[in-house]
């Protein structure tokens, strides 16, 4: 039966366009996110409903006593539950932002999101305010990065190995340098052979790993990187047909195919929140 009430309402905000800083809105009753990355970290809240997501390999049903946490390069997905409509709001945080606050607050360079989810009332109450468009505007950009600043060192505390050392297994850094590959050479032509011959491993054992730990296959991956590259550009105010071509994508009709099914909207309407 044909849906005559689809909801599917997207927004974007900057709240200072010299910080690396996005917030996002979402409300949907029949679109899902299909499996994707950000290579941001992304701190998120459900305003409304029940969201269903895939993280780290496992399936969740979330409402609004979860906060979600994503670290760069996860391949997440998220979606409706029931065909009930959901809102959710999220913070996507540029991994340098967070190192700068690492480095002033726990001496560390880089870490990663312990947890995928987590409960906590008052950091959801926070979380919830610091995201409303509304209130955005009502106060001034100081004091909403001086909270925000507060909000993310206090989840640094309760979610991540901010005061510990973890040495990684092997295969997880092998697969971290074809990640950090594939962000690096996101608009060349890239082939399993040019993997192969990078990393000295066999392309089929690759593949297998690869989709071991990522839950997507390379080629797939590289798409997402691609898409991810592509909203930087549009943000920054390049034409769809250069970001097109800047990001590796055969013409402008492939950016627009893989960036809707991505991101629900299409290039030109993601640019306009940032024009």
């Amino acid at each position: 039966m044909k849906n005559d009430n689809i909801i599917h309402d997207i927004k974007f905000h900057k709240p200072d366009v010299h910080k690396e800083i996005v917030v996002y809105e979402g409300h949907y009753n029949h679109f899902n996110y299909n499996k994707h990355v950000h290579e941001d970290y992304t701190i998120s809240v459900i305003q409304k409903g029940k969201m269903s997501a895939f993280l780290r390999g496992f399936n969740y049903k979330f409402d609004k006593s979860s906060i979600i946490t994503i670290n760069p390069d996860e391949v997440h997905a998220c979606g409706i539950i029931d065909n009930q409509d959901y809102k959710h709001r999220s913070l996507y945080i540029k991994p340098q932002t967070i190192k700068d606050i690492l480095k002033e607050n726990f001496s560390k360079n880089q870490l990663s999101f312990s947890n995928s989810h987590f409960n906590n009332d008052f950091l959801y109450q926070k979380l919830s305010f610091l995201t409303n468009e509304d209130n955005i505007s009502l106060i001034n950009k100081l004091s909403w990065e001086c909270e925000l600043i507060d909000i993310i060192n206090y989840i640094l505390k309760v979610n991540s190995k901010a005061n510990d050392i973890i040495e990684l297994p092997a295969h997880k850094v092998l697969i971290k340098k074809i990640i950090d590959y594939f962000n690096d050479n996101y608009f060349m032509q890239i082939s399993l052979d040019d993997i192969s011959n990078e990393f000295n491993i066999s392309k089929y054992h690759f593949i297998r790993l690869f989709k071991k730990h990522t839950f997507v296959s390379p080629h797939t991956y590289l798409m997402l990187v691609r898409v991810e590259k592509a909203k930087t550009f549009l943000q920054k105010g390049f034409s769809i047909i250069e970001t097109a071509y800047m990001c590796g994508f055969n013409d402008q009709s492939h950016l627009n195919k893989k960036f809707k099914t991505i991101t629900g909207l299409t290039p030109g309407e993601y640019k306009k929140f940032f024009s």
